[in-house]
């Protein structure tokens, strides 16, 4: 039985908590009609009021782009110098944006102007037909989305806007970063050049779609230094689009400038040298590795691909796909190494003396052309020519190189067989890439005995031999790969990586945050009589040689260097050669002072008279006022006669 203290307890309790939630729920409902009768006042008896309210006022948070960082060369000093040294730079240009204030979200109103607005600037209509008649027009013009109507005005244009009232109170002008390209072609395909974002760099990249981002040569490479840290800022606008009020959140920071390794006056000279050829030029200091000068022709200007003239920019592209501009010959070229390559095999050959007795004494006697004995029934004996029909007679090593005599190195390399010749090919990096430091790079090809069965179904013959022996047959290697080989000659076996940064600097302070250093990516152990034969070699060569007639003369210091020439097939029709030069300055200095020179000239019919002129064009304009004077060459007359067929060669 329930006791009545306890009943009297529980409905206590009871009506406690009836109470309670009577108060709470009579709460709730009194909040709710608060609610709707604030909304009913707000919306229906003074919603035009707050309306308007609303409208009048909006706040816009917008970026601000940061300057990209600026580029020199390597005789920069400090920003306050820096006018001979600029490479690349930033200018303001002003560009032309519709205002709003007159208009509303009339688009019929707008089009009215744009169309006076243009006639104003005497602009052709079809300029501003597509603008007109995009789809997205109308779109915009109801968001009140920007529309530019002219990016990088003339000052003349400028003029003409603020004469006309009708035009000015109804544009805007705002200020925009121009990337200027002080060398222009000259250097473009180590610059690069700047442009929007594709779909693919926003997805797979920090970046926003406003930014300039950089399109190949040295604005991709270091795109993240130049780019900067962009800023942000608040606009309080009215309804007509004024601005009231600006607050700056953050200050954009400027991208960090770049010193690169780069001389303007080799540079420019390298380029010029170029001019009506197609071929590249390249001179880096072989004790370092860094890049003097790096040109390709044909060019393209980066300064109308990171321009705003729509139709400018089309048209040049056009003429660079036609003439496949932007491909970097230094770095993506490849072809037969021809007579550069018998270095290579004469150092095989100075370095194999166990497996092959020979030293630089070695002689054979050129008839004119070398016949390879056949060790099949039925099959006659093949002969390989030499470039000089009458033949050289008996030459030695360092006569071989400096006459290019190509029965000596049938002969050497046949000797020596395609695995040692082969193999040294490969240990100086030619299958290799250089690693330098702009995207692109390709490398050169090696050929082997399994390759040749795997690509044609048949064995490395005899006949292969012979033409790898004086850079010709399946081989194939790049302008940098070949100016590394000859860098490791001057170098004692050491190849160091060529680069084209030297420094990356702080652009408030001029600070260096970042400093390149040289790297050796490869040591080759080169015995010290072999490193003294080959340079002897190539000072004959500039000297009474292949190119004694273009080297000898005032005006440079003592050159060493090879020829080459690289038989070809130009479109199947006609025969015609490519031209090769690799060449040294000062021969006998200590490589340190040293500047390493590589031509190669698609077509250029020779290597004396299509590609080593081009070379002394660069060693005169990076020796140009010095005093050096040309060294002697013990053992060489140079009173010996140079006849003109040997140019070619």
């Amino acid at each position: 039985m329930v006791s009545p203290s306890v009943s009297q307890t529980e409905f206590k309790l009871e009506k406690n908590f009836r109470n309670r939630l009577y108060f709470f729920t009579g709460l709730i409902v009194l909040s709710q009609i608060i609610f709707i009768l604030q909304l009913i006042n707000l919306q229906i008896i003074n919603g035009v009021e707050n309306s308007l309210k609303a409208e009048r006022f909006v706040r816009k948070s917008e970026s601000l782009p940061a300057a990209r960082g600026q580029v020199y060369d390597r005789n920069f000093i400090s920003p306050e110098f820096s006018k001979r040294s600029i490479l690349v730079s930033n200018s303001p240009t002003l560009d032309v944006i519709l205002n709003y204030s007159q208009f509303g979200k009339n688009p019929e109103k707008i089009k009215q102007f744009i169309v006076t607005f243009y006639k104003t600037l005497s602009i052709p209509k079809g300029y501003y037909a597509k603008l007109l008649n995009d789809s997205k027009f109308t779109n915009k013009v109801r968001r009140k989305k920007p529309i530019v109507l002219l990016q990088g005005i003339s000052r003349e244009q400028h003029e003409r806007i603020s004469v006309f009232d009708n035009i000015y109170k109804n544009v805007t002008l705002i200020t925009t970063p121009r990337r200027i390209y002080h060398m222009g072609p000259a250097l473009a395909h180590v610059t690069g050049y700047v442009g929007k974002p594709s779909s693919k760099d926003l997805k797979n990249r920090d970046i926003k779609s406003y930014q300039l981002i950089g399109k190949g040569g040295i604005e991709i490479q270091y795109d993240e230094y130049l780019r900067g840290v962009d800023g942000f800022r608040i606009q309080k606008r009215n309804s007509e689009g004024h601005i009231e009020e600006e607050k700056v959140i953050e200050h954009a920071k400027m991208g960090k400038n770049l010193v690169l390794t780069i001389d303007k006056n080799i540079q420019l000279s390298a380029y010029k040298a170029l001019k009506g050829f197609r071929g590249t030029i390249i001179a880096l200091k072989p004790g370092t590795g860094e890049v003097l000068a790096m040109a390709s022709n044909p060019s393209f200007d980066p300064n109308i691909l990171s321009g705003k003239n729509r139709k400018e920019r089309t048209l040049h592209l056009k003429r660079i796909q036609k003439n496949r501009s932007f491909y970097n010959l230094a770095i993506q070229s490849k072809n037969p190494p021809a007579s550069l390559f018998k270095t290579m095999v004469a150092l095989a050959a100075l370095e194999n003396t166990q497996k092959v007795p020979f030293d630089s004494s070695y002689t054979y006697k050129c008839t004119g052309k070398y016949t390879l004995k056949s060790h099949f029934p039925g099959v006659a004996d093949q002969d390989y020519l030499c470039w000089k029909p009458a033949g050289h007679g008996s030459v030695n090593l360092i006569e071989a190189i400096e006459k290019s005599c190509s029965v000596y190195f049938y002969n050497l390399g046949y000797r020596l067989g395609p695995e040692a010749i082969l193999s040294y090919a490969k240990l100086f990096r030619l299958d290799k890439t250089s690693k330098i430091d702009i995207p692109g790079e390709r490398v050169g090809f090696v050929p082997s005995n399994e390759w040749k069965k795997r690509k044609y179904g048949v064995k490395w013959f005899d006949g292969d031999t012979i033409n790898l022996s004086i850079g010709q047959g399946f081989i194939a290697t790049t302008p940098i790969g070949m100016s590394l080989f000859y860098m490791a000659i001057l170098n004692n076996g050491k190849i160091y990586q060529p680069f084209l940064l030297s420094e990356v600097r702080n652009p408030v302070n001029n600070s260096i945050i970042y400093k390149n250093e040289s790297k050796i990516i490869q040591d080759i152990p080169i015995k010290p009589s072999t490193i003294e034969t080959l340079k002897h070699a190539l000072k004959s060569v500039t000297r009474t040689g292949t190119a004694a007639y273009v080297m000898n003369g005032p005006g440079i210091p003592d050159v060493a260097g090879k020829t080459g020439t690289a038989q070809t097939r130009r479109r199947g029709l006609s025969s015609s050669n490519h031209a090769w030069f690799v060449g040294y300055a000062p021969a006998d200095a200590p490589v340190e002072e040293q500047i390493l020179v590589t031509v190669f000239v698609e077509y250029g019919v020779g290597g004396s008279v299509g590609a080593a002129p081009l070379a002394k064009q660069v060693f005169e304009a990076a020796f140009r006022g010095s005093a050096i004077k040309k060294a002697k060459l013990d053992g060489f007359s140079k009173d010996k006669k140079v006849t003109m067929e040997a140019l070619n060669w």
